[in-house]
């Protein structure tokens, strides 16, 4: 299948102008559906205070079934680092944080990294239970898939207050999508590439996350990675204030404010 025009669902915060504001660009996590950028609502609201211009993408809506790993996941959003640039900073969450750091080969060298949770490699356990997660979903049982990927994105020892919540439907094509990006998240390692990037990186990570945990990342010594005690899979939500800190803090260091 050749793809003329990548058709991309995207939601733009901050400054309207096409030019003058730095631009972030962000990819999105695995989601059933395009949530229109709720997923980073937290860090999307301190760039956007900050004077950024936001373009937020649903990554998942590059996949089909001939995009069967992170590799040509990867090559289908490159398409759209000319679409939506020039970019000052590339941000990613979860599968987002493993396209935009697997796209860093590509990018100018001082181009700036913000990370949430997003893995440069993954291991047997993290693979499990992303495996785990996707057969669910590809066996027509979506509803459980949504419900253990909403404990899994807990703290470690949290439970998930499920009183008075009603499971999710089964929804196919929710299944289709998280089925397909939990496999793309096996196997990978883009270490390499991401402790070559000249540019400055922050990634946060929870430190009692069940899923992308600090030794999944990859850091040169002038990049850093920030560990949130307590937090799981969404420490922009979970520990909104220090986060929020931290983001803020970075962009002033490199000049993007």
């Amino acid at each position: 299948m050749t793809h003329t025009e990548l058709a991309v669902p995207a939601a733009a915060f901050g400054p309207e102008a096409a030019a003058g504001p730095a631009h972030a660009l962000v990819f999105a996590p695995v989601t059933p559906r395009w949530d229109e950028g709720a997923f980073f609502a937290p860090v999307t609201r301190v760039l956007a205070q900050a004077g950024l211009r936001v373009t937020v993408v649903d990554t998942l809506s590059l996949w089909d079934e001939e995009t069967d790993s992170l590799h040509s996941l990867t090559a289908r959003c490159r398409e759209l680092l000319t679409r939506y640039g020039p970019v000052d900073l590339l941000c990613g969450n979860a599968l987002g944080g493993a396209v935009a750091q697997a796209l860093l080969p590509g990018v100018a060298p001082d181009t700036a990294v913000l990370l949430v949770s997003g893995p440069a490699r993954t291991d047997a356990l993290l693979e499990a239970r992303l495996t785990e997660i996707a057969e669910l979903a590809a066996s027509g049982r979506s509803d459980h898939a949504l419900a253990l990927l909403g404990r899994r994105v807990q703290p470690q020892g949290r439970c998930r207050e499920t009183a008075g919540e009603a499971p999710a439907p089964h929804d196919p094509a929710a299944g289709r999508r998280l089925a397909a990006g939990m496999r793309m998240l096996c196997g990978i390692d883009v270490t390499d590439g991401v402790r070559a990037h000249p540019g400055p990186l922050l990634q946060i990570v929870g430190g009692r996350s069940q899923l992308v945990t600090p030794r999944h990342t990859a850091a040169a010594a002038h990049h850093r990675v920030a560990v949130i005690p307590g937090a799981g899979m969404r420490p922009h939500f979970e520990r909104t204030a220090e986060v929020s800190a931290l983001v803020g803090s970075f962009l002033r260091e490199k000049g993007l404010t």
